[in-house]
């Protein structure tokens, strides 16, 4: 049972990461949690051993913090613990020997798991880690966001390089300032700044796609992707301590999205748009909906192209939004989101401006670009999202199905009209 001096309404059933404090405000303890009520709660209660017993006698107030994911929560104690030296921390460490990781000081610096006694001379160090399991898994995922070389002095490709864990230094293939750059990649995220190095790998890859080396701005998008993937909430678990998970999430994507594109209500219902064509052949357009947050396959109508000649995406999506606005039995949309920048997002607005009905004047048109996932509004406004936003990920689901919905309908008519040409 938490105490009374403490406001168990401030302690969430989120995970993240707890922090003791003492009568003068020092930290003493920091833990980590998938449930932080449900562990914090665990402290209190009367069959405690005389460690805890110790340190809950110590115990005057409880910070928390709420992160997304449990590998993020074991970036964040880590760091804490190393910031602080909170003393109950300490007096663990000492009674065993936990593992930390380390980042060897090289040319190819390695990546590895070391004992306290093994950390001087090192590069880097993160930790003390009360979990060896948990470290190891860890590693093992991050391998895949950053891969590193256990064997740079090699004369031929190690084990990992043939199986994409390893940028290649044993063979020749990397030099040693660009395989330095993921390990600097590596120890920002161990370091607990995801959200500064997400925003450094987007500029580079703006920068890159500006000059043409699509091939690196992709390599940087794969990185990009790889921390969101492993930094993603556990939504099984959250499910499993919440039934109504699911149904919250999108109550909070439906506000933010309110709040980032500054609309005057929670939209009802969202439409997507997207062309899909080869050299104009074959065009078609596809709208799929969002009604309340939630997909509506109900609601989704196909559109067969009618005018011809070279493929011209404002004009197919003018010719669109003109057959859309015809359908007044079709229940009118707050919000239009279209796959595509500016000159898209200006095309659907100057045909709804010259054919849509009053209703249809105050409907807000964004396009969300697949390159850099940035949203434009009809005012030409650049709308940068953070990656880990709920409101960017409910209108990335409705892009992402919009072009599905599309390029499905599309492979169908160009196999019709493959065959009867047969």
């Amino acid at each position: 049972m938490i105490p009374l001096f403490i406001r168990k309404s401030r302690i969430p059933h989120q995970s993240g990461v707890y922090i003791y404090k003492d009568k003068d405000e020092s930290v003493i303890y920091v833990g980590k949690a998938l449930d932080l009520y449900h562990r914090v709660s665990s402290y209190f209660n009367s069959f405690q051993n005389p460690k805890t017993a110790q340190l809950v006698s110590k115990i005057v107030s409880i910070e928390t913090i709420i992160v997304a994911s449990e590998l993020e929560a074991l970036v964040l104690e880590a760091n804490l613990i190393k910031k602080f030296q909170p003393v109950f921390n300490i007096r663990l460490t000492d009674d065993k020997d936990y593992l930390y990781i380390k980042v060897t000081k090289e040319i190819y610096p390695k990546v590895l798991t070391a004992r306290k006694k093994d950390l001087p001379n090192s590069l880097i160090s993160f930790g003390p880690f009360p979990s060896t399991t948990t470290v190891k898994n860890t590693l093992k995922l991050l391998r895949k966001v950053f891969p590193w070389c256990a064997n740079p002095d090699g004369k031929r490709p190690c084990f990992y390089y043939h199986i994409n864990l390893c940028p290649g230094p044993c063979a020749g293939q990397i030099s040693d300032q660009d395989y330095q750059k993921i390990i600097r990649r590596f120890i920002a995220f161990m370091s607990g700044s995801k959200e500064q190095l997400l925003e450094d790998l987007t500029k580079e890859m703006a920068q890159k796609a500006r000059l043409q080396q699509f091939e690196e701005a992709g390599r940087n998008k794969k990185v990009i992707e790889g921390i969101l993937y492993l930094t993603q909430s556990n939504r099984t678990q959250a499910y499993l301590e919440n039934p109504n998970f699911l149904e919250d999430q999108r109550v909070i994507a439906l506000q933010e999205l309110q709040d980032v594109l500054q609309l005057t209500k929670i939209p009802d219902r969202i439409e997507g748009y997207d062309i899909s064509n080869i050299q104009g052949h074959e065009a078609v357009a596809s709208m799929v909906v969002l009604t309340h947050g939630e997909i509506d396959q109900s609601q989704y109508r196909k559109f067969k192209i009618h005018i011809s000649g070279k493929p011209n995406d404002f004009a197919m999506l003018a010719e669109v939004i003109k057959r859309r606005i015809n359908h007044q039995e079709w229940q009118t949309p707050d919000v239009l989101l279209i796959d595509g920048g500016k000159g898209q997002v200006s095309a659907v607005n100057e045909q709804i401006q010259k054919s849509g009905p009053e209703s249809w004047q105050s409907i807000r048109i964004f396009g969300l670009t697949k390159r850099m996932e940035w949203l434009y509004s009809q005012s030409g406004q650049e709308i940068r999202l953070p990656r880990t936003s709920a409101a960017l990920r409910l209108l990335q689901r409705l892009r992402d199905e919009a072009h599905r919905f599309a390029i499905t309908y599309h492979r169908k008519l160009h196999r019709e009209a493959t065959m009867g040409m047969i």
